[in-house]
């Protein structure tokens, strides 16, 4: 059976009480903080430019998370799945390719539940099928596509949008594999967009693309039936390597490895590091005005994620920058949305600071196969002359430094009280705890902006 058969066939076969409960609950946990990182760019100058470009319309179908109104599901997906990755504060898939599985997926699947009246039931039995299916893609297949630059959440999530829109839609095995067909057609993404707003536009344009592709699909649309594997098909083109079974199910990847819920707003290059640095803070009582150089040696690929000259011009670039947020942990204690505004960035003491960090690849971890033991290391040099190294294994939001329940929810309120207030943050959260018995999941975002 090929891969693109599996994928059908699993999610052809797979109802919603097959799904394990831990899924789903572990699912409900994904929904609450896309939802919330979402929330937290509704200030956002993309939401601005978004609602220029595509404007919400009085009988749209799908409300836009950011609390501008409705529009039609395939605009709704664009923009919210661009919204869910405006922070670069959503999650990632914990495969060798790294990923934000959510943002596509659950805006795809969301704007075609608010679209069709369905339940809180069926949109997380949708996402949990959608988000297994993108992240057992991004475990299987090589890690060269992205070495030669692609952005894996443009090119895999489309997969994973599809899936999801396909199981929602009721579509057989032979539409599914004619969605995947499509989807592959529209996949891209570069990063050398990375640090700018067109980095989440690719989480956006995969939840359209996954979505069109399902909706092309069940209308009658034909495409290649073996798009993944076949010649010259999906895995060729983009130089993924042999790719056995994917074991769909067995466990979910919610389940094992896990979805990572970030911790910080940053790119995720930048996390082992910025451990490595709150543990040297933490340990050696660390001050600013000790400090004569700072070494950050990460992953090869992690290099080619984050920036490399100390200066940063905007929020996006600063989310990729470790020397920005080496200086956020010292000066600052810790790496907050709050942190990522003019006022911090332009600071003389923040430039002066990242003016003495460099980042570096460790000799460790100069080859794509050294990911399976990723770390990051931290080396301070002193004014003294002392030197301080610390390596970071471990990230908090990250098996086995899961978050908590309390720790996801304190993250969503933190993200959605500017955008919503106290109140009806706590009420959006309060239904979202319950989101498996919403009958209907169409007014909970227009009632939390006081739409209704």
């Amino acid at each position: 059976m090929g891969t693109t058969e599996e994928i059908a066939s699993f999610l052809t076969a797979t109802r919603a009480q097959d799904i394990p409960g831990e899924v789903l609950a572990l699912a409900k946990r994904g929904v609450i903080d896309t939802l919330g990182v979402a929330i937290g760019a509704a200030s956002h100058p993309v939401g601005d430019i978004l609602a220029k470009t595509f404007p919400p319309a009085g009988a749209g179908d799908a409300f836009l998370w950011n609390g501008r109104g409705k529009t039609g599901t395939l605009d709704a997906a664009l923009s919210n799945g661009t919204l869910a990755h405006t922070l670069d504060f959503d999650d990632g898939g914990v495969a060798l390719t790294p990923m934000h599985p959510s943002s596509p997926v659950l805006a795809a699947v969301w704007a075609l539940a608010e679209s069709r009246g369905l339940s809180g039931r069926e949109i997380l039995a949708a996402y949990a099928l959608g988000v297994e299916v993108e992240c057992k893609l991004a475990s299987a297949v090589s890690l060269t596509h992205y070495d030669h630059g692609w952005h894996s959440t443009a090119v895999i999530g489309s997969f994973g949008a599809a899936a999801g829109v396909g199981w929602l839609l009721g579509l057989s095995a032979e539409q599914l594999r004619t969605a995947l067909g499509i989807a592959a057609s529209m996949t891209g993404g570069l990063r050398a967009n990375f640090g700018t707003m067109t980095k989440p536009l690719h989480a956006g344009l995969a939840a359209r693309n996954g979505l069109m592709a399902a909706q092309l699909a069940q209308a009658g649309w034909s495409a290649n039936q073996n798009i993944l594997e076949t010649k010259k098909g999906f895995f060729e083109v983009f130089q993924c390597g042999e790719v056995g079974e994917l074991n769909l199910g067995n466990p979910f990847h919610f389940q094992l490895p896990g979805v990572s819920i970030k911790r910080f707003p940053s790119c995720s290059a930048t996390h082992h590091c910025i451990e490595a640095m709150f543990t040297l803070k933490r340990d050696h009582n660390l001050r600013a005005d000790q400090i004569d150089a700072i070494e950050c040696r990460v992953h090869a690929v992690s290099y080619q994620a984050v920036r490399k000259e100390p200066k940063v011009e905007s929020a996006e670039a600063a989310r990729f920058s470790l020397h920005f947020t080496m200086a956020l942990v010292l000066l600052e204690g810790g790496v907050e949305l709050k942190h990522f505004l003019p006022e911090t960035r332009n600071r003389d003491d923040v430039r002066a600071l990242m003016a003495k960090v460099r980042v570096a690849v460790h000799p460790e971890l100069e080859t794509l196969e050294s990911k399976n033991k990723v770390f990051g290391e931290v080396q301070v040099r002193l004014k003294d002359g002392g030197v301080l190294t610390q390596r970071a294994t471990q990230v908090r939001g990250r098996a086995p430094l899961a978050l908590t329940d309390a720790d996801v929810e304190a993250k969503f309120l933190g993200c959605a009280e500017p955008a919503l207030g106290t109140a009806k943050a706590q009420a959006l959260l309060s239904a979202l705890r319950r989101v498996e018995e919403q009958p209907k999941i169409r007014s909970l975002l227009p009632a939390a902006f006081g739409l209704a």
